[in-house]
């Protein structure tokens, strides 16, 4: 089967792409995957370009994909040959808070390899069925992107009807939150540098829309668009080079939902904002597999479909790690593993 590995050295310039045996026979309680398509994330570019030193060559980069089952092990009642399944990016979270034990192990890092190899053998306990009405590419963007945004306003947010939702930027996470934001009837301010975007996130729902390369103070401006109350959620992805705007955005008792650090990795922070709004500020990474079934459950409910931007070819995955890299995307990119 072909697989693609950083095998020698690290960069998307070194990514190999090489033929090696396929798995064997699952063993108790596993479940053999063909992979049918992956998403690329920010962390599959950070994971490749090693700027988080943790990895260990060689590796298998990429954590999100949907694929079916081929063989199942003695023991496996969760699954048949056959069911539509994604992997669960921890491969140890089934259900409760995170702790380190149980997130100890994801896919596409030192500590296990990733998805980008046509067939799998992972514990049947870390994978769920996939909506019936969601194809291959459109399922694989869920483990990370998709499950994320939903922790953050639902899980952890508790978001409700008639809240005021910030989403930063047009990439897979953001675009996750504005449809699971209108999904769950909040109001949604969407932020970009480019015009553009800002009208496809308007055709997706967005209520208001704010340039800010035009309005670098962008956190008075969802305070003048709420009347000077400030947003409820803050879906925050750009790090150092936004936290304090959206500190300044924030409703008093508001949720700034850390996922991402496109903009940095440090940064002054105004502290007298973080007390005196009474704010809660809370890092997201994933979530368990319970997380991923109620949020399939949502999406099937309201035949929700993910947003892709490109799709790829098995053989271009540097391109699309390129892509990524470009910050050009709106939405999801895809890799499919059949061509």
């Amino acid at each position: 089967m072909r697989i693609w590995e950083n095998r020698d050295a690290w960069g998307i310039n070194n990514l190999v792409m090489s033929e090696v045996d396929a798995p064997g026979a699952p063993g108790d309680g596993e479940i053999r995957i063909r992979l049918r398509a992956a998403a690329v994330n920010y962390r599959d570019l950070v994971t490749v370009t090693n700027k988080t030193p943790f990895g260990k060559l060689p590796q298998i980069p990429f954590s999100d994909g949907a694929g079916e089952i081929v063989a199942v092990g003695a023991g496996v009642t969760r699954f048949v040959i056959g069911d539509r399944v994604c992997p669960s990016f921890f491969q140890g979270w089934i259900e409760g808070p995170p702790t380190a034990r149980n997130r100890a192990v994801s896919l596409g890092s030192a500590s296990h390899p990733g998805i980008l190899q046509e067939e799998i053998v992972l514990n049947a306990d870390y994978a769920s069925a996939i909506p019936g009405h969601l194809d291959w590419i459109e399922a694989a963007t869920l483990p990370c992107a998709g499950l994320t945004a939903w922790r953050a306003l639902v899980v952890e947010g508790g978001i409700k009807s008639g809240d005021v939702v910030v989403v930063q930027g047009t990439g897979g996470v953001s675009i996750f939150a504005l449809q699971f934001a209108k999904m769950l009837g909040a109001e949604v301010i969407a932020t970009s540098s480019s015009d553009a975007k800002l009208a496809r996130a308007k055709e997706l729902g967005a209520d208001h829309l704010v340039n800010y390369r035009e309005t670098p103070e962008w956190g008075n401006a969802v305070l003048d668009i709420t009347g000077g109350r400030g947003a409820d959620h803050i879906v925050e992805v750009g790090g150092a080079g936004t936290i304090n705007q959206s500190l300044a955005a924030a409703a008093v008792g508001g949720n700034i939902l850390v996922i991402g650090i496109l903009g940095g990795r440090s940064q002054e922070l105004l502290m007298p904002a973080i007390f005196g709004k009474n704010l809660r500020i809370l890092g997201i990474s994933v979530g368990s597999r319970r997380h991923f079934e109620e949020m399939t459950s949502a999406i099937s409910r309201h035949a929700m479909h993910p947003v892709v931007d490109r799709v790829f070819p098995f053989s271009d995955v540097p391109e699309a790690l390129r892509t990524m890299e470009g910050a050009g995307h709106f939405g999801k990119l895809v890799v499919v593993l059949d061509a």
